[in-house]
């Protein structure tokens, strides 16, 4: 039997859900959905630049080996993926929303470490660090729960305004005006050439490394790097991978 404070909350989540059905109805198809992502790439900002407004899914069956979880920087020994360690308390029917976060691995650490050995050298990594570091010395249970605190803190030291809000149930893409669920991928880069080169720290060592995860653009750009995800305005998804 369920407690009262059990009734409140499925009572809460039911009519948070019938709203947010209406919401879907009453714009018409008019806004895009993105997923969840660790520190996203550059190009996932800067297309959720370009929106302007937008939802975030959580209600999706969770996919394995993507952004969600994971961030690639470069270092030197060249590309390096930091990847959350995660766990699906509901076996493959695990939602996004649901996915918890494991602490058998010492993520956190590594992560840190991982910034420091790469990033050390760069322009701003003194100048944000002191920023970031809170986000890897707390303790997360879900995935979301530290995505989120991350991406604010992105837009936040980047001086981004953007109006977003996450999904309580699931929809097809057809109820979205674009689904960019599934657009931003690891295992599907987009086409180097259409985004311009910006000062790397290894740059003496390789060739320009594209589409990393946001942190890099960070770190060596500062405050600029907004002015080079606008003038990414012309980049468009759909028509790169």
């Amino acid at each position: 039997m369920l407690e009262k404070s059990d009734n409140g909350f499925f009572m809460a989540f039911f009519t948070k859900s019938v709203f947010y059905f209406l919401f879907l109805q009453m714009q018409n198809s008019q806004l895009t959905v993105f997923s969840t992502a660790y520190f996203p790439p550059v190009s996932y900002l800067s297309q959720c630049l370009k929106e302007g407004r937008f939802l975030i899914e959580t209600q999706e069956t969770y996919p394995k080996q993507t952004y969600r979880n994971r961030c690639v920087i470069t270092t030197a020994n060249g590309l390096q993926s930091l990847t959350v360690p995660v766990r699906k308390p509901f076996g493959n029917q695990t939602r996004t929303a649901e996915i918890k976060i494991s602490e058998a691995d010492p993520w956190q650490r590594l992560h840190k470490r991982a910034l420091e050995t790469a990033y050390k050298a760069s322009p701003f990594y003194d100048f944000y660090i002191d920023d970031l570091l809170p986000v890897f010395n707390q303790q997360y249970e879900t995935l979301m729960t530290l995505n989120d605190r991350a991406f604010k803190l992105i837009l936040k030291l980047l001086k981004i305004d953007l109006s977003y809000t996450y999904t309580t149930q699931y929809a097809q893409s057809s109820a979205f005006e674009a689904d960019y669920r599934n657009t931003f991928s690891p295992k599907s880069p987009f086409q180097k050439d259409v985004f311009p080169e910006y000062y790397q720290v290894y740059a003496h060592k390789y060739p320009f490394q594209a589409d990393l995860s946001i942190l890099d653009l960070l770190f060596n750009e500062g405050p600029q790097g907004i002015i080079y995800l606008k003038n990414l305005a012309n980049f468009n998804p759909d028509k790169q991978s």
